[in-house]
């Protein structure tokens, strides 16, 4: 997925107080990422996108029940900033954090 375009508060009626995003999401026939396990890619991309604008170490550890340390041990295993934000990933840092999940568990 990436970000095709942003639309700022008043492109809406009411304003929200936030900008919004467009998304364009490209679907493949296969998967150019592996995975261990579909539903758990999909678990932690939502454990990372559960919480509105927060970092990846904080919506990571309640989405997926860990403590802020294991969750930033997982992320440094994966290669990837604790204080990103869940929309900044790639579909290949995703994959690398499911499989680094997964090895955890």
């Amino acid at each position: 997925p990436q970000i095709a375009a942003r639309l700022n508060p008043g492109s809406f009626w009411p304003s929200p107080g936030v900008e919004s995003s467009v998304v364009r999401i490209d679907v493949y026939p296969t998967s150019p990422y592996t995975v261990p396990d579909e539903a758990l890619f999909f678990r932690v991309v939502r454990a990372g996108f559960g919480q509105k604008r927060k970092q990846l170490h904080n919506s990571l550890s309640a989405g997926l029940s860990l403590n802020k340390p294991q969750v930033d041990n997982l992320l440094a295993q994966a290669h990837i900033d604790p204080q990103r934000r869940a929309e900044t990933l790639n579909l290949h840092e995703w994959a690398a954090l499911t499989r680094a999940v997964a090895a955890a568990e």
